[in-house]
């Protein structure tokens, strides 16, 4: 079924001016229509098949340049139909330690699926019969630049994907783009105050109205679904002004909504792996500090 919707593109500038100066720029393009489509899991000889039991019921595992799924913890497994360069596709953070991002995919009994990139479009793949049968849903053209990738489904029918990429001197853009209808299809939010600006380093929503996007040490907050983002306050104590740096993706803890505040690619506090805890009352908009988390909860 077609679904046109704007996208943005991640695309570099060059301006001389006594020197070469660089720097990214997110281009809107036309609407185009983007299909889905059904493909089959792949069979393979038995004997590339992974000799592996897992802690997990439903895992993973990459082997012979190719993705493996089990959900029967390990008894048996099956291909996903993918290649390595459309997991990989990208600026991968973790692609020599051969792993996935976080969050770029979900493993559930009910559905599973993957983000990858396919000529050029970012994909989410997934399978709601365990590996029986998987269906493509395109999400959004992207430029060879794209980096960080998340997707988080909320309920049955909603998700939201944060992207981000085009990097050039320590900046970049992002984007939003929301699902209403279990990820078949999905528009882009206008997110206004977010644009162009540092690294994306996480992201969450804890409701189809209010998410938040980390920028190493910035928090972004939105309260509209993606229309417009603000930074919130994040207020540290004196003490730990040069320790607690770099915010990561507010969750919820019953009713209360907390957020984790670690020492950065450089912190050396207490061997660098204690995080702050500060929680909100309003929604996100502001934090206050709580307590110090010991490396053990850290670990939790």
């Amino acid at each position: 079924m077609a679904h046109p919707f704007r996208r943005t593109l991640y695309s570099f500038l060059v301006v001389a001016a006594t020197g070469a100066s660089l720097w990214q720029a997110w281009q809107s393009y036309e609407n185009q229509p983007l299909l889905s489509s059904t493909t089959k899991a792949p069979q393979g000889p038995q004997s590339e098949l992974p000799n592996t039991v897992t802690a997990e019921p439903i895992a993973y595992t990459l082997q012979n340049k190719k993705l493996y799924l089990t959900f029967d913890s390990g008894a048996n497994w099956q291909q996903v139909p993918a290649t390595m360069a459309e997991f990989f596709c990208g600026e991968y953070a973790t692609a020599n330690s051969n792993e996935l991002l976080p969050d770029s995919y979900l493993l559930t009994q009910a559905r599973s699926g993957f983000l990858i990139i396919k000529e050029d479009q970012l994909v989410w793949l997934e399978t709601k019969d365990q590996g029986a049968s998987w269906q493509e849903y395109p999400i959004a053209d992207v430029s060879y630049g794209l980096r960080f990738r998340q997707i988080q489904f909320l309920d049955d029918d909603f998700a939201v994907c944060v992207l981000s990429g085009g990097r050039a001197m320590g900046q970049e853009g992002a984007e939003v783009l929301l699902s209403h209808d279990a990820a078949k299809t999905w528009t882009e939010a206008a997110a206004t105050g977010l644009g162009n600006g540092m690294l994306v380093t996480a992201a969450g929503f804890i409701s189809p109205e209010v998410g938040f996007v980390s920028r190493k040490n910035q928090l972004y907050v939105t309260q509209d679904g993606g229309n417009s983002f603000a930074l919130a306050t994040v207020t540290v104590p004196e003490k730990y002004e040069k320790i607690f740096v770099w915010p990561e993706a507010p969750y919820l803890e019953g009713d209360k909504l907390y957020l984790r505040v670690n020492q950065g690619d450089s912190g050396d506090y207490a061997g660098g792996l204690v995080k702050g805890l500060f929680a909100s009352t309003d929604q996100g908009k502001t934090f206050t500090f709580v307590r110090e988390l010991t490396e053990q909860e850290v670990a939790q």
